[in-house]
């Protein structure tokens, strides 16, 4: 017999400005749950199908995955003009805490590119709360390590669509930074940016969990022997000499995050198995 397909069901926790726009792909014999925490602005909706086709090999795994669309992010409610990390880090609050509800007792986070940031200061967020909870496993893809620097690569964006049409653009980067600090908000790449959200965006690191807990990170890199590239190896060896054991590494496959073009990296599903494995045990 062939095995039973995972379950996919379409849903909106909350109602009205507060509708958030979920995907459960749910495991035919349930292990435990996975909240994914997806990428910033237009790396969301790239990424798409590769979360799909990793959400369905984790469902096989006996792991259902809850995918949210944060406020102002994809079918949610609200524009990306109006978002805030406040209201981000609060829709992980309620997603986590439906998955409670239906009865998961155990939960993990898995996140990819800035994603991670959000997910890191979810954690610490959570654990100043409530020290008292225990850690929560952790499957980082591709992570930002530096908010600063993302947020800079995200405007380069309209840098480079200004410079396309007038060479003489050579101060855009710093007459959007200069709108950011005075309060106004800016377009990127078809993307409102406010500047509250750019703040907390540029002000976000890749933090060390809070409590000893299971973390995978994960990148892809080209090459016949793919390595973790420099900021991520050195963020490894920090957080090893800090006591947290990290299980790190690099396969091959298309950076899917970036392409215009549908593209996946399945070696990074096969990659995560193994963990999802041992932590449902």
């Amino acid at each position: 017999m062939s095995p039973t397909p995972a379950r996919r069901d379409v849903f909106f926790l909350g109602e009205g400005d507060d509708a958030r726009y979920c995907l459960l792909t749910s495991a035919p014999q349930s292990r435990g749950a996975i909240l994914f925490v997806h990428p910033f602005a237009e790396e969301m909706n790239r990424s798409r199908r590769m979360v799909c086709l990793a959400a369905q090999a984790f469902a096989a795994q006996g792991w259902s995955v809850l995918q949210m669309d944060l406020h102002g992010c994809g079918d949610s409610e609200g524009d990306f003009g109006d978002a805030s990390w406040g209201n981000w880090l609060s829709d992980l609050d309620r997603a986590h805490a439906w998955l409670q509800q239906q009865g998961h007792t155990r939960v993990a986070l898995w996140s990819l590119r800035a994603g991670s940031l959000l997910a890191s200061d979810w954690l610490a967020r959570r654990h100043a709360a409530q020290p008292s909870l225990p850690g929560m496993p952790w499957l980082c893809w591709q992570a930002v390590f530096n908010g600063a620097q993302y947020l800079t690569q995200f405007l380069r964006i309209r840098l480079g669509a200004d410079l396309a049409t007038s060479p003489q653009s050579s101060h855009v980067l710093s007459e959007l930074r200069n709108a950011l600090k005075a309060g106004e908000a800016i377009s990127v790449g078809g993307y409102w940016l406010n500047a509250g959200l750019a703040q907390s965006l540029g002000q976000s690191q890749l933090r060390q969990p809070p409590l000893p807990s299971p973390m995978t990170l994960l990148e892809v890199a080209g090459g016949a022997q793919p390595e973790l590239s420099p900021v991520a190896s050195s963020w490894v060896d920090k957080a090893g000499a800090a006591g947290l054991a990290v299980n790190a590494r690099a396969v091959s496959g298309a950076k899917f995050w970036q392409s215009p073009e549908v593209e996946t990296a399945p070696e990074l599903i096969a990659a995560s198995l193994p963990s999802l494995q041992a932590w449902a045990t």
